[in-house]
């Protein structure tokens, strides 16, 4: 926790010496950054939503025997 910790009084004190400007972009690339993140873990769960239903046809087939394969 303590790097955490580190790297938000780090910014905190970058942060001080922007312009009202530059802190606008800094937010803005925040929120991109976030964006970003909820993009790719919905991008995961489509694939693995997509795959489990691929992969239900053949688990779930009748003609399939766990016991034979």
């Amino acid at each position: 926790m303590s790097i955490n910790i580190n790297y938000k009084e780090s910014i905190t004190q970058k942060l001080q010496d922007l312009s009202p400007e530059l802190l606008e972009e800094v937010i803005d690339f925040i929120e991109f950054l976030k964006i970003k993140r909820m993009k790719k873990s919905h991008a995961d769960v489509n694939s693995l939503l997509f795959q489990q239903e691929s992969l239900s046809r053949i688990w779930d087939g009748e003609n399939e025997d766990l016991y034979e394969l």
